[in-house]
């Protein structure tokens, strides 16, 4: 009996079983200039500071990301649309809203941390900037939102954040702690994935 609690606790606490979760974004952490392939994108992690040895690279807390297109999130939305019989007025009232928010997509951002207080995304802002990585081209303070349950890498939050400006790869995406030490803190290049990908 005492096994059967505990393997319930350990799975309604999983980031797997909580929020439909894309699970690229926390099966491990990431190393600087890894490349991951998902949706259709190439995301390499040019930097990221960790808190830890690296050694400890199974245990580190995550910082990840991943990226949609407007394209892929209209036909998400279509999916829905259909799968709930939404009414014609009310797709395209939807399709409205996310052609205006979302021009230029949505990042998912997913990351963990052993202290609850630095997992709430309060702290967290992101910056995007284009090709040459020069000048700011869009910029957006996270809100409040607490972490969740820990697991083994600790405290874990997730986001979505649609872009409202028109946006094509490649780009960069900075995300960064107001708590920090650093000016910049993690840094990734999304890029359209090779075909073979």
């Amino acid at each position: 009996m005492k096994t059967l609690i505990s393997l319930a606790v350990v799975l309604l606490t999983s980031p797997l079983f909580s929020q439909d979760i894309n699970p690229k974004l926390y099966n491990k952490s990431w190393l600087d200039n890894e490349t991951r392939y998902d949706n259709g994108y190439a995301i390499t992690r040019v930097f990221g500071h960790v808190f830890h040895a690296p050694a400890a690279y199974n245990f580190l807390p995550i910082t990840a990301i991943a990226y949609k297109d407007l394209g892929q999130l209209k036909a998400e939305l279509t999916k829905e649309a259909e799968e709930n019989h939404w009414s014609t007025e009310e797709r395209d009232q939807k399709f409205r809203e996310l052609e205006k928010n979302a021009k230029g997509g949505e990042l998912e951002i997913y990351i963990s941390r052993f202290d609850d207080n630095r997992a709430n995304f309060r702290w967290f802002f992101i910056i995007i900037r284009g090709a040459d990585d020069k000048g700011k081209l869009w910029e957006k303070y996270l809100d409040y939102q607490a972490p969740e349950v820990p697991y083994d890498r600790g405290w874990w939050n997730y986001t979505t954040v649609q872009i409202p400006i028109e946006l094509k790869p490649p780009f960069y995406v900075y995300l960064d702690d107001k708590l920090s030490q650093y000016l910049s803190d993690f840094k990734f290049l999304v890029e359209k994935a090779p075909q073979n990908q």
